[in-house]
C-alpha cells in the first residue's frame, strides 16, 4: 500500500523512551506492582497489550507528531529493550478514540490489531505475521470503531466495535461480518464507547465490557456458531468506565478501569462471573493513570502477573503513573493458548 498503508521497520524507539526492567525476571508479593516501561507524557499515548510465547510485550502506541498521532506497535523484549516493529498509519487524528486499539497475538506468533484511523485506506483489523507480511483483515475496514480482539472456538477471532455496540466475527480464512449488535453492547449516545474489552473462557463464552455503561455482559456462543442472548454478569460503580479484560485459568476476569482515575475507584479489579464479585487486585492504586487494557505473563518465569497499559492522561507530578506499561501480581495464571488451538491472549481494548 502506499503513503498510510502499513510500513513494517524495526528500531530502537527514540531515546526519551526508556525501559527501566526487563520483563519477568523476579518474583514480587501479591497484589504489588513495578514499572516495566516508561513513555512520555502529552507525547505517547499507549494502547493495547499483547505477549508472545517468549514473553516478548507488544503495545499499542499513539505518538503526537506534527499534530497528529503515529499509530506504532512496540516489542519490549526480556532484556527491556524496547523497538518500533511497525507502523500502522503515520497520521490518524489527535482524537483519544482514533489509532490503533487492542492487540491480540496467535499462538502462531502472528500479532493482530485493531486500528480505528477513520481513514479508507487503512481502518479495520491487521494481522502481522511473525516474518513482518501485513494483511487487513476483509470486511474489517466496515466496522466503525474496531477495538479489542480475541480468540474463540475453530480459530475464530472476535472484534468489538465500540462505536457500534456490536462484535464482528472473522474465521481464519475468509470476510469477516457482524456477529452480533445489542442493547447491552452499546455505547451511551453522549459518549460514544460500548461494547470494549473482550475475552473468551472456554468453552463457549465471551465476556465483554461496556465502557459507558459499567457492566460485563456475557454472550454465548451456541453450538451453531450463532450468538446467544447476552446477559450481565457484573455493573455497578466500581466499572464505570471499564476497558480491558482478560480471563485466567480458574475463569475470573480480570479488568482494568480507567475510570478509577477520575473516580477514585480501584483501577485492577477481579470479577467473579458466576457471582458478580468485584475486588480489588493491587495495593498500588497510584501507580496507575487511566489504564486501558491488559494481558497475562507468558514465558518461563512469570505466570502470575498481568501487564497493564497505562495511559497516563492525567499523570502529571506523578511520574510513577506516567504512560508506559505496569506488571501487577495477580496470583492466578492466564488461561493457555493451547486450548483453543490458535490463542487466548485475553483482549486489550480502546478507551
Amino acid at each position: 500500500m502506499r503513503g498510510m498503508g502499513i510500513i513494517a521497520s524495526s528500531f530502537l524507539l527514540l531515546l526519551s523512551t526508556q525501559a527501566l526492567s526487563a520483563p519477568a525476571q523476579h518474583l514480587l508479593p501479591g497484589g504489588y506492582t513495578e514499572k516495566v516501561l516508561a513513555l512520555r507524557p502529552y507525547i505517547d499515548m499507549p494502547e493495547g497489550i499483547a505477549i508472545d510465547s517468549r514473553g516478548h510485550i507488544f503495545i499499542g502506541n499513539r505518538r503526537l507528531e506534527n499534530d497528529a498521532r503515529v499509530s506504532e506497535i512496540l516489542e519490549i523484549a526480556l532484556d527491556g529493550t524496547t523497538t518500533v516493529v511497525a507502523t500502522l498509519d503515520p497520521a490518524v487524528a489527535d482524537d483519544f478514540r482514533a489509532g490503533v486499539l487492542g492487540l491480540a497475538i496467535d499462538a502462531q506468533g502472528d500479532l493482530y490489531a485493531a486500528l480505528a484511523s477513520f481513514n479508507p485506506a487503512t481502518h479495520g483489523v491487521w494481522r502481522i505475521r511473525r516474518g513482518g507480511e501485513t494483511e487487513r483483515l476483509p470486511g474489517s475496514r466496515h466496522m466503525i470503531m474496531p477495538n479489542a480482539i480475541t480468540f474463540g472456538p475453530r480459530g475464530n477471532i472476535y472484534v468489538t466495535d465500540s462505536a457500534d455496540g456490536a462484535i464482528w466475527r472473522f474465521p481464519r480464512a475468509g470476510r469477516g461480518k457482524l456477529w452480533i449488535r445489542h442493547a447491552l453492547l452499546a455505547p451511551d449516545p453522549n459518549f460514544g464507547i460500548g461494547a470494549n474489552g473482550i475475552a473468551f473462557v472456554p468453552p463457549r463464552d465471551l465476556f465483554v465490557a461496556n465502557t459507558d455503561l459499567g457492566l460485563i455482559a456475557r454472550v454465548r456462543i451456541g453450538q451453531d456458531g450463532k450468538p446467544d442472548e447476552p446477559e450481565v454478569v457484573a455493573a455497578g460503580f466500581e466499572l464505570l468506565i471499564i476497558d480491558g479484560l482478560a480471563a485466567d485459568a480458574h475463569g475470573q476476569l480480570h479488568a482494568v478501569i480507567a475510570g478509577a482515575s477520575i473516580f477514585g475507584t480501584d483501577p485492577l479489579v477481579r470479577v467473579n462471573p458466576n457471582t458478580g464479585e468485584i475486588t480489588s487486585s493491587t495495593r498500588h492504586a497510584d501507580a496507575f493513570d487511566f489504564p486501558t487494557s491488559l494481558a497475562f505473563g507468558r514465558g518461563p518465569l512469570d505466570h502470575k502477573s498481568v501487564y497493564v497499559v497505562n495511559a497516563g492522561l492525567y499523570a502529571e507530578g506523578r511520574p510513577e503513573a506516567a504512560p508506559g506499561v505496569i506488571r501487577a501480581v495477580v496470583g492466578a495464571p492466564g488461561l493457555p493458548v493451547s486450548l483453543n488451538g490458535v490463542g487466548n491472549e485475553g483482549a486489550s481494548s480502546g478507551h
